[in-house]
């Protein structure tokens, strides 16, 4: 059969769905707010049957109605009953297959009513053949039947359009067009959906007719191919539209849900997936009309409009379905029943029935189900309101993160309110059902739907450590404005006490500020108060100021190690006290600071006070490949001196500059790089050694040459190898450095890349004195896709003096001929594995006096798997080994194991198991150490999560952020 269609709006648009069957009834209309609807039409493509059976004319007497558009949109009609009378008597008779001609040439008038060719009857099949036909040309003919005293009318357009000549087509029999239904027939419709139905034929038309008005209420009529839009919609039907790794075919399609093909590697068995409609170009309009589809439909004029055999409204990105409607004109109310589904974007509702409210929006649902896409929560509930405003109020009703073949977890109310733009929920008299059974009530509950800020409380947490007993954390979080929070923590400590901690948030355009505290009165165990401040600030100034605040005091030395922190604060044995501003562009910086410490470590010596620091560094280049700099600094050093003595209680300023220039010629098979510079420091001290000077001074000069040559060659195996000796020659005369006190130098560590360092010592108090010739040979291995796969460096260092400059003026001149013998290597053998050493041998005897080897892998966040083994002669001997590593999808394990091989004692120990499904998580941690007093403590900690609700218990993050990826992991989940 064909499908005729009506664009009462004067614009042709697609249908909503795809897949309207060829045997359906479709009227697609968009209803204007308007009081009343004046006219329903329901469009037919069947004929009766006594228009099928007999030969047609161009005559207005033939046709059974005759409908025209007067001015005001309303429909004119008028009733040939004559032959409507004739038709219940005439007998069927089989008719040839038609096809539908090109449109008459001249404009078919408003009343749409065209003439008739006649039908070529099989009997005159030759006959006609041989005939000169006329370009057929379409009718239009409506059968209206009205009731006088309901003023009600039912109407159904039946569309025939004439044949070709007869031997360009087939035959094929009709079957027996319904007799149309009398006037005195009852006003009120029937609700069975299959009376409502059009009678159908098993005709075969290649083209349908697609016809809308024009502005003066004319026709305007274009031909499309039926043929292609049924094949398209068969060819759909069978695909199924399956999308690639998902089954769609699952008892839980309605909620928009599929099924992975492949659950290897995954918590959950599918996901949620939110259909996509083709644009029909009004979504973003804020009174976008209403289009409607219907099989069937009667209406009364001014009241009551029926609508039956799958009704389909759209409005803007609004869509609704079901099986039958009616719309209350005088109300504004519409009753949908049967399989009703409503969809906007990020929401799916799915109920028995639905009343739509059309001056307000309002939409109520009985006996529904609800998810929300982006959230992936889901529902059902007795009722389920759509308020106007567009929260969600659910009565009687339940909802979880959790998949539809799964309620692990529910939240069950009496009463409960989403609000999905503000990103929050509301329940009254909420029950907290985990496999069924309730383990929370509540008279008032406000939760998360999404990750929008709010006020109120977040989730408890508890522990349980040697050192301070049983540990609860409140946290209480105030969403003060956009760019304001706080945090405020009350944390109980069942062996020492309550502690609260705080924490103060605040953005700006050029600024990022936190604002840490922490006090607790009088602890059980030390009998003192506790306390904890920390000020972090990040900022920007234009395009080239950046300011920086790093600021973090406690009240005593153990405080980290008694109590530790929910706040993200450094736990460093030197706490920084900084406030530095800088200025940065392509050549020129600059840096104003001052600099405390706390040190927490009774063992360390606190560092210098930098009160204040003034650093201006540039850069120019010249020829191509010259480059001139400059650094230049100044310093004012201070520190407490209780307990200090000799050279540790001198205090003063120094000043320093060092101009530079080199010039490197490099090709693609070597450089070379020559480099002078000029050393100059001066200071003014106090608490100077006695006989020492007050003011002394450095001048010196560094000339360095670095030269390297590279060769390669291509493998057999694929990939290229390279070879690259490196020499380098650097001379530093000898200056006396006697009375040049030791503020932040310190000696650098031997490795490989230190063979070609211009200074040994770091800081700008020591300018080490050499002549020296460094020797290195590397060797890089490329894949074919230009990745390097391995790399081994092996170098030594050979001297022409005696190095007398040592950190302690004490310490005598290094004689030695040659250094130590540095290697270094690693190798890549797969993505994400990687295997690294480093080593120090003595020259004499290349015995090994530093080793340090480590294999890493990281596949991905729940992959990760780290060793390290650390030596130092006659120092320590060490292992350290940490993983994340998940036995199947859903269990995962992490530790850290810190070892002394010396010793022959584990540090530290700290293990965690994790189960993690689709919609909950629970991990418990528990930890082994060593405290200050080497005594070991040993702590304990739960969590459990209900994705989509919250976190219950966050203890043990802290030492958990030791495991290496650990913080990086949670952080993923998190997003």
């Amino acid at each position: 059969m064909q499908i005729f269609r009506l664009y009462l709006s004067g614009v042709r648009q697609k249908p909503d769905s795809p897949e309207i069957a060829e045997t359906d009834l479709v009227t697609q209309m968009p209803f204007a707010k308007r009081p009343t609807y004046t006219l329903t039409l329901a469009i037919s493509a069947a004929l009766l049957a006594s228009h099928s059976a007999a030969e047609s004319t161009s005559s207005q007497d033939e046709m059974a109605w005759s409908c025209s558009m007067v001015k005001d949109g309303d429909w004119d009609c008028t009733v040939n009953e004559e032959l409507i009378n004739q038709s219940q008597t005439s007998p069927a008779q089989p008719e040839p297959v038609v096809a539908k001609p090109e449109p008459a040439a001249t404009k078919p008038k408003p009343s749409v009513n065209l003439p008739k060719q006649a039908s070529a009857k099989p009997e005159e099949k030759s006959a006609a053949a041989q005939q000169d036909i006329p370009q057929a040309q379409a009718t239009v003919a409506a059968v209206r039947e009205e009731s006088a005293d309901q003023g009600q009318t039912t109407a159904a357009a039946a569309t025939k359009i004439q044949a070709e000549p007869a031997g360009a087509m087939t035959t094929a029999p009709r079957q027996p067009a319904a007799k149309a239904r009398r006037a005195k027939q009852p006003a009120t419709p029937t609700r069975n959906a299959s009376a409502n139905k059009p009678v159908t034929t098993s005709e075969v038309v290649g083209n349908e007719w697609q016809c809308s008005t024009g502005p003066s209420g004319d026709w305007d009529c274009n031909k499309v191919n039926v043929h292609a839009i049924a094949a398209l919609r068969n060819s759909k039907r069978r695909s199924g539209h399956k999308a690639p790794g998902y089954i769609t075919e699952n008892p839980y399609s309605r909620l928009d849900w599929v099924y992975y093909q492949n659950t290897a590697g995954q918590q959950c068995s599918g996901r949620y997936l939110e259909p996509s409609f083709p644009k029909m170009g009004d979504e973003d309009s804020e009174n976008p009309p209403v289009h409607l589809e219907a099989g069937s439909s009667s209406t009364v004029i001014g009241g009551l409009s029926r609508l039956y055999d799958g009704v389909k409204v759209r409005q803007g990105s609004r869509r609704l379905s079901a099986s039958s409607a009616e719309l209350d004109q005088v109300t504004n109310k519409g009753l949908f029943e049967g399989n009703v589904v409503f969809r906007e974007p990020g929401l799916l509702i799915n109920s028995d029935s639905a009343q739509i409210y059309t001056t307000t929006s309002e939409a109520v649902f009985s006996n529904a189900q609800f998810l929300l896409h982006e959230d992936k929560l889901r529902g059902d509930a007795n009722r389920i309101i759509r308020l106007e405003d567009k929260r969600l109020r659910i009565e009687q009703g339940a909802y979880t993160y959790c998949p539809p073949d799964s309620d692990a977890w529910q939240l069950t109310a009496d009463s409960m309110v989403l609000n999905q733009e503000q990103g929050y929920g509301e329940a009254e008299d909420a029950v907290l059902r985990i496999a069924g059974v309730p383990v929370l009530y509540t008279p008032y509950f406000t939760f998360p739907i999404d990750d929008t800020r709010r006020s109120g409380f977040l989730y408890p947490s508890f522990g349980y450590s040697k050192g301070n007993g049983i540990d609860i954390t409140v946290p209480y979080y105030f969403n003060i404005s956009p760019n304001l929070d706080d945090t405020l923590t009350t944390r109980y400590l069942s062996d020492r006490g309550l502690i609260l901690e705080n924490e103060l948030r605040y953005l700006n355009t050029w600024s990022n500020n936190t604002i840490s505290t922490a006090y607790m009165p009088d602890d059980d165990i030390v009998d003192e108060d506790r306390w904890l401040v920390s000020l972090k600030h990040s900022g920007k100034i234009g395009n080239h100021w950046r300011t920086s605040i790093d600021y973090t005091a406690v009240s005593d030395n153990d405080y980290f190690e008694d109590l530790d922190t929910n706040l993200d604060v450094s736990r460093q044995d030197h706490l920084n006290q900084r406030a530095e501003i800088s200025y940065n562009n392509s050549n020129w910086q600059f840096l104003a600071k001052v600099h405390d410490y706390q040190t927490i470590d009774a063992t360390s010596m606190a560092p210098y006070e930098r009160l204040p620091q003034l650093e201006l560094n540039g850069r120019e280049t010249f020829a191509d490949n010259g480059l001139m700099s400059l650094h230049t600094d100044y310093t004012r050093f201070d520190r407490k001196l209780d307990g200090l003595t000799g050279s540790d209680r001198i205090t003063g300023e120094r000043g320093f500059i060092m101009p530079s220039a080199s010039y490197k010629w490099h090709a693609p098979w070597g450089y070379i790089k020559p480099e002078l510079s000029l050393w100059s420091s001066s200071y003014a001290l106090n608490n100077q050694l006695a006989g020492a000077d007050d003011s002394p001074n450095i001048n010196n000069a560094i000339l360095s040459v670095d030269s390297g040559l590279i060769f390669e060659r291509k493998l057999k195996s694929g990939g290229i190898q390279t070879l690259e000796p490196r020499l380098f020659a650097l001379y530093v005369p000898y200056k006396d450095h006697a009375g040049i006190p030791d503020f932040d130098t310190s000696e650098l560590g031997f490795s490989y890349s230190s063979l070609f360092r211009r200074n040994r010592f770091s800081g700008l108090d020591r300018l080490g004195d050499t002549q020296q010739l460094s020797l290195g040979l590397s060797t890089r291995f490329y894949g074919n896709n230009g990745n390097e796969t391995a790399n081994f460096s092996i170098g030594q260092a050979y001297y022409f003096a005696d190095r007398k400059v040592q950190l302690s003026n004490t310490t005598p001149a290094d004689t030695s001929s040659q250094s130590d013998i540095a290697i270094e290597g690693a190798w890549y053998p797969s993505p994400g594995l990687s295997l690294s050493l480093n080593t120090v041998h003595d020259h004499s005897d290349y015995s090994s006096k530093e080793t340090n080897a480590r294999i890493r892998y990281r596949g991905d966040f729940d992959h990760q798997f780290d060793f390290n083994y650390r030596f130092t002669k006659d120092q320590h001997k060490q292992t350290d080994l940490s993983f994340i590593w998940p036995i199947n999808p859903q269990w995962t394990t992490m530790g850290r194991w810190l070892y002394d091989l010396e010793g022959k004692d584990s540090l530290e120990t700290s293990l965690g198991l994790e189960y993690a499904s689709c919609c909950w998580k629970v991990s418990f941690s528990g930890r082994r150490w060593l405290d200050n007093a080497n005594e070991y403590d040993t702590g304990f900690f739960l969590n459990f999560t209900l994705k989509g609700l919250g976190s219950f218990g966050s203890g043990g993050n802290g030492f958990m952020n030791d495991i290496i990826g650990y913080k990086e992991r949670e952080e993923q989940n998190e997003d």
